[in-house]
């Protein structure tokens, strides 16, 4: 989600239907004044200010309405480098567009320091138009004849505001989705355009969502994760993300039988929808009643692979949703055995644990503490002990310790802590490595702190690692923290919002609350 802007990172901007009533007007500029955007900020195709610059092969910026239309008639028009020919009906090699959020940006703040509206994105059908009318006459006739459906009652449904007959707008809603997803033959700009709607009516409103996540709907988005048209697959996963988001939908979702085509998105998916795909499985995750069924569903291989980032070609958010989804998942002890015996596992941890390659010492910071997080909850059974001191993680969460990474009363601190109490229960091989990572001075500072649950796990490590019998456990288990507002959790690291007095990391009932 967008920092500070209470909509999700990947929505689209509301339209002036949907913003919020309060906003204050844009001034009126002079009548005499005019204004020349700088070319950039101009749709090669349609010439006009952008709304939604999107970046297609080989690096070009266009407006989305503008591009996809040239996709749906296969035409290229001169301003277009990459050939479109043959990208309607070519199902291997869909045109990948990326949205280019640093213009977007400018042109916005452009408009905003001349007091200009800011741009509203072309409908389908005016982008339609306008390609036609760049095409060939013979081959604009062709494109005439052709019958581009658009569902036209979710489009109007969509920016409708909010009212007291929710529950039939909700029911047409539906239908309309339904009728594009439903026919036979439906051309993938028609899904495409379908599932943009769903995302879209499912963004902000509550009710919505609740309406929407019936089991007729969730069957038809299953073939939708799997399209290989780059546009549905991303609005089908984004809108599975808001769906996701109320609490009385995450059960409903996994009984659908929807974990399985996400689990193949976070597999060999889009990348946007990859990122999609990671933060629904975190969202469904949070529901303790769906955890082992995302284990033994396959979602923890992909969502490692992604968690590791490899060859940097995982974005940041991506990897802390995946993250955040492994952290759940591994609250259930059925998963926690399944996690520490998948391939690497401990490898991908672990490293992410050490990391210190990236470009924001933030994020590097915020994987680190993810890592951390989640070695404490393998800690916790016979398996995930094993494979954490076979690893070489004893070692590394001393050095964690005594590198700075963890402060002094730190919830890292705790969680570093937590690892090591957890590897120390009833092993002697621990105490050897222990002693050879230098143990007992990263823990003596805190086994003579302050009283507390570090305290407390520190000292029995300690005497662990001197072979002294102490097997009572310790009370208060840092798993059943409650943390309050203030915690690690509410500065950046989690990427949902929760109401006040409530977990960060609640319990079998805890919930993510942000609108996406």
């Amino acid at each position: 989600m967008a920092m500070g802007t209470g909509r999700p990172w990947w929505a689209p901007p509301p339209s002036a239907a949907t913003a919020a009533p309060s906003a204050p007007p844009f001034p009126s500029p002079p009548s005499s004044f005019t204004a020349d955007p700088p070319a950039e900020f101009l749709c090669p195709i349609s010439g006009t200010l952008m709304a939604d610059p999107v970046i297609a092969p080989p690096g070009q910026t266009f407006e989305r309405a503008c591009i996809q239309a040239c996709v749906a008639f296969a035409f290229s028009p001169p301003a277009v480098a990459v050939d479109l020919s043959d990208s309607h009906s070519s199902s291997s090699s869909p045109l990948v567009v990326v949205p280019n959020v640093a213009l977007r940006t400018a042109i916005l703040n452009w408009c905003d320091r001349l007091g200009l509206p800011h741009p509203a994105p072309l409908s389908p059908d005016t982008a339609h138009d306008i390609v036609r009318r760049l095409m060939p006459q013979r081959s604009s006739q062709v494109a005439s004849s052709v019958r581009v459906r658009r569902p036209s009652v979710v489009e109007d449904l969509v920016q409708e505001p909010t009212s007291s007959n929710s529950r039939q707008r909700g029911d047409a809603l539906e239908e309309g989705i339904m009728g594009v997803l439903g026919a036979e033959g439906a051309a993938p700009a028609e899904q495409a355009a379908a599932m943009a709607s769903l995302r879209q009516a499912t963004r902000e409103n509550k009710e919505v969502r609740r309406q929407l996540c019936t089991p007729r709907l969730l069957a038809a988005l299953r073939p939708m994760l799997l399209s290989a048209d780059a546009d549905v697959q991303v609005n089908a996963a984004a809108a599975m993300v808001n769906l996701s988001l109320e609490p009385e939908n995450k059960v409903r979702i996994v009984r659908s039988g929807a974990v399985s085509p996400l689990v193949d998105v976070l597999r060999g998916g889009h990348p946007e929808a990859r990122d999609h795909a990671a933060g629904a499985m975190y969202s469904l995750a949070v529901e303790d009643e769906n955890r082992a069924a995302i284990g033994v569903l396959g979602a923890i291989p992909p969502l490692l692979e992604l968690f590791a980032g490899a060859a940097g070609a995982t974005g940041y958010r991506a990897r802390r949703e995946a993250g955040m989804a492994l952290y759940h998942v591994s609250l259930s002890g059925m998963n926690r055995s399944k996690m520490a015996r998948a391939p690497g596992a401990m490898r991908t941890l672990l490293a992410a644990a050490e990391a210190r390659d990236r470009a924001s010492e933030a994020e590097a910071a915020a994987l680190r503490r993810l890592a951390v997080m989640i070695l404490a909850n393998l800690a916790g059974c016979p398996d995930g002990r094993a494979a954490l001191m076979d690893g070489g993680a004893v070692a590394a969460v001393v050095k964690l310790m005594r590198n700075g990474f963890a402060a002094p009363g730190s919830a890292e601190e705790e969680y570093c802590i937590s690892a090591l109490y957890e590897m120390s229960r009833g092993s002697m091989r621990f105490r050897g490595l222990a002693r050879a990572a230098g143990v007992e001075a990263a823990l003596q500072p805190v086994a003579e702190g302050a009283a507390g649950v570090g305290r407390d796990m520190a000292r029995r490590t300690l005497r662990a690692v001197r072979g002294e019998d102490d097997d009572a456990p310790v009370t208060a288990g840092l798993l059943g923290r409650q943390w309050d507002d203030g915690s690690v959790v509410s500065e950046g690291l989690v990427s949902i919002r929760r109401p006040p007095h409530r977990s960060n990391y609640a319990g079998p009932s805890g919930s993510n609350t942000t609108q996406f």
